[in-house]
């Protein structure tokens, strides 16, 4: 859903997206990193009223590792997200965070994907120059 990637602006906020997709956010909202390779971190945060589960994924693997790839995020907080990009052509690529409400006593953060209750999606547009 092409939504996500559109940046936030003061006058028009996120357009057509509804609070529970405004629930989940990365900060910053896109990333420029040099194609020669670097580390940077970005935060997920929740303004959900329950616990998150969260997978991330990438449109390249061959140029980018992220840890943690699973992870939950409790209620209303953040989750540092890092990101490394290794030396490859420069390119435009995205971050996909995919994510579920859970249980507070949830403890695998697979397990939702794993069932297939994937509720929603922010997309991290990447730039590497």
């Amino acid at each position: 859903d092409l939504r996500f990637a559109l940046p936030f602006s003061p006058v028009l906020g996120y357009p057509n997206l509804t609070p529970k997709e405004m629930s989940l956010n990365i900060d910053p909202a896109e990333v420029s990193v040099p194609a020669a390779g670097a580390t940077i971190t970005v935060k997920i945060v929740s303004a959900f009223e329950s616990k998150i589960a969260f997978k991330v994924k990438t449109s390249n693997n061959e140029c980018y590792r992220v840890k943690p790839v699973f992870g939950f995020i409790e209620v209303k907080a953040d989750s540092p997200l890092e990101i490394m990009r290794l030396p490859g052509q420069p390119k435009e690529d995205k971050l996909v965070v995919q994510w579920a409400e859970v249980p507070a006593e949830e403890t695998d953060p697979k397990a939702p994907f794993a069932a297939g209750a994937q509720q929603g999606e922010v997309i991290l547009p990447l730039k590497a120059t």
